[in-house]
């Protein structure tokens, strides 16, 4: 029998004919209508393609001329498709990787090892799994899996056009007109998700007034100076603001419950701040959350001190101390290397580690797979760069970024994991596009000013507003958290994964993003991978289809 383990509270399930539908995403409910009409699936994925948000399309089908499960994940959908053949053998998908790891025996759960070189250099797997068992349906790809199919067919049938017509000076009057779409079927229904940032301020306007709000904060030292503005933020925006406040000295304690719970590793070491709001906030049960402004619209570090150095080439500048020289003529060299190189600037996007240990660990040929891997899958998607080089690692480390980073993937599922939708409104396809519809040299930056698309906006709404402050991203202090901080007994309490890179004294001291991501997983293997009495979210529902026979049944219940 052909299973759907559906976490999500507010996807729609919908009944026609020999035909289960499941729809989750920024237009289910014009969706819905769609099928109600008597539309078959290439209708209905038409009409998802041609929206401005982002969504995820499951169907279950008792017809015997069709494939029993189909599915297409949106070109730019967070929503997660996993699917596998459980320990009995039968076919199962899911939006929650816990479900599917919880239909598979622990002897079943077998961690291939391009997954570990994976989880080292970028602590998440950008493409596949964690589970040699368990898939993953790629961004735009649309999935088809018939009876007697040990495993089903996948092929790429949507990918991202730039829009036309688009200038920098004009581009957030065309943002504002995409959000007001993209956020209004949750308009009346959601709250937001209030950081006081650039990219969670700038959606209040699209919500109902007065808007209710929640802030996740630790009582982090280190993370005051964004708790400020927060508060900051609310004063000016005047939404109806609860704060789940939390203690650093429980953070490992909640460390420990959000893996519980999420079912594979943290990734960043935000993910308990948006479990805890998950957890205890009372209010919706949609957030909306600024996530993804970043990967369309902003500028990392990295790429930040890239542009600096590129400006900077042909003035014979010359940094006045020896180590920022050296850095100097080492960005301006990755800068001149071709995009899809695996050291060039580009593929230094969403690499969380200290590289050279985690190459050492894994191996070179390993290492350019993996990095090819995110190349090609990011471009497969995309148009090609073009421009100067500087320009063209801006795009594709961007784009690498915005397909592979997988943060918001995880705090998703973290959130489904609860009963909780986490709504994005800069992950819709209609904003990718306008991205793409400038060129990648005025796309991130534009007058020296990063990020510009959502600050312009943001200016036109609240012109009080400090645009001009120093971006937060609610990290905590890893160094100082793994050495002397919550997670200081971390590796007393988990063992340190045995494909760990072979270093002279404490990891930490060598590098906190490679203890940070030998943590995670230390946890995650222990409470999760290895356990034997692991269930689905226990909200989870199950919509199923029988296998074709004359007395052809469907069902929809909880786990």
């Amino acid at each position: 029998m052909a299973t759907v383990l559906l976490a999500n509270p507010n996807a729609e399930v919908v009944r026609r004919d020999d035909r289960r539908w499941i729809l989750c995403g920024t237009h289910r409910r014009e969706l819905r209508s769609v099928i109600e009409d008597g539309a078959d699936f290439r209708d209905v994925k038409a009409h998802h393609d041609s929206h401005p948000g982002e969504g995820t399309v499951i169907v279950l089908s008792a017809r015997a001329d069709e494939p029993t499960i189909r599915a297409h994940r949106g070109i730019t959908s967070a929503y997660e498709v996993f699917y596998c053949l459980d320990s009995g053998g039968e076919p199962v998908l899911t939006d929650l990787f816990r479900n599917a790891l919880a239909r598979l025996e622990p002897a079943d759960r077998r961690v291939p090892s391009r997954a570990k070189a994976d989880h080292l250099l970028y602590r998440t797997t950008p493409i596949d799994s964690y589970v040699e068992r368990i898939d993953r349906l790629g961004h735009g790809e649309t999935l088809f899996w018939s009876p007697g199919e040990t495993m089903p067919r996948t092929e790429l049938t949507e990918t991202l056009e730039p829009e036309s017509g688009l200038t920098p000076e004009s581009a957030h009057e065309r943002l504002d007109e995409v959000l007001s779409a993209v956020c209004a079927p949750i308009a009346d229904e959601a709250s937001l998700m209030l950081s006081g940032g650039v990219d969670s301020t700038v959606l209040e306007p699209y919500l109902t007034n007065p808007t209710e709000s929640v802030t996740g904060s630790f009582d982090t030292p280190e993370l005051e100076f964004e708790r400020e503005y927060a508060d900051r933020a609310n004063a000016l925006v005047e939404t109806d603001r609860e704060v789940v406040e939390m203690t650093e000295s429980s953070y490992l304690e909640r460390l420990e419950a959000a893996v519980d719970a999420l079912g594979m590793p943290p990734h960043q070491l935000q993910t308990p701040t948006f479990d805890g709001i998950y957890r205890e906030y009372d209010g919706s049960d949609t957030l909306v959350s600024g996530q993804v402004a970043d990967a369309v619209f902003g500028l990392s570090g990295q790429l930040d001190v890239a542009r600096t150095v590129w400006r900077t080439r042909h003035l014979r500048y010359v940094p006045p101390v020896v180590e920022k020289l050296r850095r100097h003529r080492s960005e301006l060299e990755k800068l001149t290397r071709h995009p899809s190189d695996p050291d060039g600037q580009a593929l230094r996007f969403a690499l969380y580690t200290d590289r050279q240990s985690a190459v050492d660990a894994i191996g070179r040929r390993e290492f350019e797979r993996r990095q090819r891997a995110r190349y090609e899958y990011a471009m497969d998607r995309v148009p090609g760069a073009t421009g100067d080089d500087y320009a063209r690692h801006v795009h594709v480390g961007q784009w690498v970024d915005f397909f592979c980073e997988d943060a918001v993937t995880v705090w998703r599922q973290a959130g489904l994991a609860r009963g909780r939708e986490m709504y994005t409104p800069f992950a819709g396809k209609a904003v990718a596009e306008l991205a793409l519809g400038l060129e990648s040299s005025e796309r991130y930056v534009h007058d020296g000013e990063p990020k510009h698309v959502p600050k312009n906006l943001l200016g036109e709404w609240y012109p009080d507003y400090d645009r001009s402050k120093p971006k937060g991203n609610g990290n905590f202090p890893a160094d100082r958290f793994l050495s002397s901080g919550p997670l200081e007994s971390v590796f007393d309490r988990y063992d340190v994964p045995e494909f760990a890179p072979d270093i002279r004294g404490e990891i930490v001291d060598h590098s906190p993003g490679l203890a940070w991501n030998l943590a995670g997983y230390a946890v995650w293997r222990d409470r999760v991978l290895r356990s034997d009495d692991l269930e689905p979210a226990p909200h989870s529902r199950i919509v199923s289809v029988s296998e074709r026979t004359s007395a052809q049944r469907s069902d929809i219940r909880s786990v």
